[in-house]
C-alpha cells in the first residue's frame, strides 16, 4: 500500500494491500477500498463508500457524495463499486437516496471522463459510459449496455443488456436488450447487430433477436400480442426480451 503524503484519510478508512493513493486525494471514514487500485491525484472518495479490488480512478472523480435528491432524509444510503473498473476524469457517482439502500457500479464498467450516475442507478458488468453521458437516479443499465457520449437518460429509465444508446440522445423510455436507440427524444431504429457480433452470439441468434424487434416496431401487433406469442420461446435470447418487457415500466422507446 502506498498512500502520497499530501493524501488525507481519515481515521476509519480502509485501504486494502497494494492500494495506490496519489497525491492530494481526500477519503472518508466510511469509505472501504479492496486491493490492487490506483487511485490518481485529487480523487475524492467519502460517504459509505466500498471499492473493490484492481479498479483504476482518474484524477478529480468525486464517488459517494450525497444524493442531489431533495428526497434525502439522512442514515447511510450507500455506493457499491465491483471490481476491475476504469473511472475516469471529473466522473461523479453519487449515494442512494434512503437509509440503507445503494448505488451500484458491477465488475469491468467504463465511466469516461464528465460522466455522472446519479443515485440509486445501478450498473451491471461491462456498462459504458462514454464521455459526458448522464444519468438520472433510478436508472437500470444492463449487461454490457452503452451509453454514447453527451446523452442523457431521465429518472427510471431501464436500458437492456448489450443496447447501445446514440450520441447526444435524449432517452425518456426503455431500451429493449439487444437493441439501439438514438435521437431526441431517442427511438428504438434497428438491433445492436454488430454488438452481438462481437459478442459471438450465432447468426440464428441474432435472426430470432430480429425476428422480436420487427414484430414490436415494424408491425401492427400490439405489444401484448408479441408477447403472448414469445413467452414460450425457447430461444435464450428471446427469453431476456420477454423477461424485460415483463418489468418495463416507463415503456419502450419509440420516439
Amino acid at each position: 500500500m502506498q498512500i502520497h503524503p499530501t493524501a488525507v484519510v481519515e481515521d476509519g478508512a480502509i485501504i486494502g494491500e497494494g492500494t495506490t493513493v496519489g497525491p492530494f486525494c481526500v477519503i472518508g471514514p466510511d469509505v472501504t477500498i479492496g486491493k490492487n487500485n490506483i487511485i490518481h491525484s485529487h480523487v475524492t472518495l467519502d460517504g459509505h463508500t466500498t471499492i473493490g479490488d484492481e479498479n483504476e480512478i482518474y484524477s478529480y472523480a468525486c464517488l459517494g457524495k450525497r444524493t442531489q435528491d431533495l428526497k434525502y432524509e439522512g442514515g447511510t444510503p450507500k455506493v457499491r463499486i465491483g471490481n476491475h473498473n476504469s473511472i475516469r476524469e471529473y466522473a461523479t457517482v453519487h449515494a442512494a437516496t434512503h437509509d440503507g439502500d445503494e448505488t451500484i457500479i458491477g465488475d469491468h464498467v467504463l465511466i469516461q471522463a464528465y460522466c455522472h450516475v446519479a443515485h440509486d442507478c445501478i450498473l451491471n458488468d461491462y456498462v459504458i459510459l462514454s464521455s459526458g453521458a448522464k444519468l438520472s437516479g433510478h436508472v437500470i443499465m444492463g449487461k454490457g449496455a452503452i451509453i454514447s457520449g453527451m446523452s442523457g437518460v431521465i429518472q427510471f429509465v431501464k436500458i437492456g443488456e448489450y443496447a447501445f444508446v446514440g450520441a447526444y440522445a435524449k432517452l425518456t423510455h426503455d431500451v429493449l436488450p439487444y437493441c439501439i436507440a438514438d435521437g431526441i427524444p431517442a427511438a428504438t431504429v434497428t438491433i445492436n447487430k454488430v454488438g452481438l457480433e462481437r459478442q459471438g452470439v450465432s447468426k440464428a441468434d441474432i435472426r430470432e433477436i430480429h425476428k422480436v424487434y420487427k414484430a414490436i416496431f415494424k408491425s401492427e401487433k400490439t405489444l401484448a400480442t408479441v408477447m403472448e406469442e414469445i413467452k414460450e420461446s425457447e430461444n435464450q435470447f428471446v427469453q431476456t426480451m420477454y423477461q424485460f418487457l415483463l418489468t418495463s415500466e416507463k415503456g419502450l422507446a419509440r420516439g
